[in-house]
């Protein structure tokens, strides 16, 4: 693994695109200001670090009730004040992730990990699988697993199944970029064997387990394991993601009530904008399927009032969705209009997979081979279904409100 840069150097790196930040409630110089304390504190003799700690004003570091993700559950939370002040830096970087501001939480995290590193064994193999999810976040795959690899091992050894649960979630998180369903499953399904019930590892072990159902299209194993992770769920953020999920597996399985309702539900929980358009980009297609032209329309206004070129992935995604839920609506001059906006700027940001999804749906509509839903198509008959299975889909039908 590389070395972490240099705080100011990680600062460049992190800003050099400084139009994302216009109207951003959290600016890159206050994380520069952490990732700058973090190497900082690491850096000092061991006997210095308590000093310059004690000299921080209490507003610097996040509040101490916050936690990062990878922890260890088992134990109780840590009196050392080294520990906690690495957890701390932790909880700001994984801020700094959610702002895209990878370089300053590698650096911040590889600070975190040294501090604890002779203190606490479950807190130092955490701060790891932290770093290597940073790692794979940058790209860096194979590094990633392995970092991976070793925590999950000596956890194990040492008796933090916790810890090793987290590191074989990251396992499973690769699996899923690699399209690899069977290490997918493995992989989460040894997590949640790990897992303390009602854990934040068990809802994490749930998640990947609902996304390989997605993936093999069983609506069955999808709510099980979905409705468990929204219900451990912390935030309205992470509950949104979820009843995406959910929704779009209820899409696949031709439940349009189901769908649709799952997916304005996620829409009104999904306050970040990045997500709220990502969600759109999956509600719009499924409005398209079913013929919800108004729902088309409320997207378009909506995300035309929250887009912008802050985010323009998430944008062009979002005009990706209208196009292809106007397709299957059999609004062709609409679609084109929509596709065309997509690709223009997927090509101008060198977004390839947006820019040949918009390119296909043109030719489709060009020689007009686009499918389009009929009200009167088949749907599977609920009574027929687990009971199981039609209560999580009773569930998503009221998540609309």
């Amino acid at each position: 693994m590389r070395e972490p840069l240099l705080p100011i150097a990680a600062y460049q790196v992190d800003v050099k695109d400084g139009a994302r930040w216009a109207g951003h409630p959290t600016q890159p110089h206050g994380w520069f200001s952490i990732a700058h304390i973090a190497y900082r504190l690491a850096s000092l003799p061991l006997e210095a670090r308590l000093w310059f700690l004690q000299t921080l004003p209490e507003s610097i570091l996040p509040d101490a009730t916050r936690r990062p993700t990878h922890i260890d559950h088992d134990a109780p939370a840590p009196a050392n004040e080294m520990v906690v002040a690495a957890e701390q830096l932790r909880v700001a970087a994984e801020d700094m992730e959610r702002d895209g501001c990878f370089e300053m939480a590698f650096t911040t995290v590889s600070s975190a990990a040294r501090l604890v590193a002779r203190l606490d064994a479950a807190a130092a193999m955490s701060a790891t699988t932290h770093l290597a999810r940073i790692v794979r976040q940058l790209g860096e795959i194979q590094t990633a697993e392995a970092m991976y690899e070793g925590v999950a091992e000596e956890a194990a050894q040492r008796g933090f199944p916790s810890v090793a649960g987290y590191a074989l979630a990251g396992l499973g998180n690769l699996a899923i970029m690699r399209g690899n369903r069977p290490a997918q499953v493995l992989f989460f399904s040894k997590a949640l064997q790990l897992a303390s019930a009602g854990s934040p590892l068990e809802a994490a072990a749930r998640w990947g387990l609902m996304n390989h159902a997605l993936a093999v299209e069983s609506l069955a194993d999808a709510l099980v394991h979905g409705w468990r992770a929204y219900d451990l769920s912390r935030s309205d953020e992470e509950r949104a993601g979820i009843l995406s999920n959910l929704a779009s597996v209820a899409h696949q399985s031709r439940f349009p009530e189901a769908a649709i309702a799952g997916y304005e539900g996620a829409l009104r929980m999904a306050k970040p904008v990045r997500l709220w358009l990502s969600i759109a980009a999956a509600a719009a297609e499924a409005a398209g399927a079913y013929g919800r032209d108004n729902l088309l329309m409320l997207l378009e206004e909506e995300g035309r009032r929250r887009s912008g070129p802050i985010l323009p992935f998430e944008h062009a995604q979002w005009l990706l969705g209208l196009a292809r839920g106007w397709a299957s609506a059999g609004g062709s001059t609409a679609a084109g209009h929509f596709a065309r906006e997509a690709r223009g700027l997927a090509q101008s940001h060198e977004f390839h997979e947006l820019v040949y999804r918009s390119d296909e749906l043109l030719d489709r509509i060009e020689q007009e081979s686009v499918t389009t839903w009929q009200s009167d198509e088949v749907t599977p008959d609920v009574s027929t279904l687990s009971e199981a299975t039609q209560a999580g889909l009773a569930r998503l039908c009221a998540a609309a409100g």
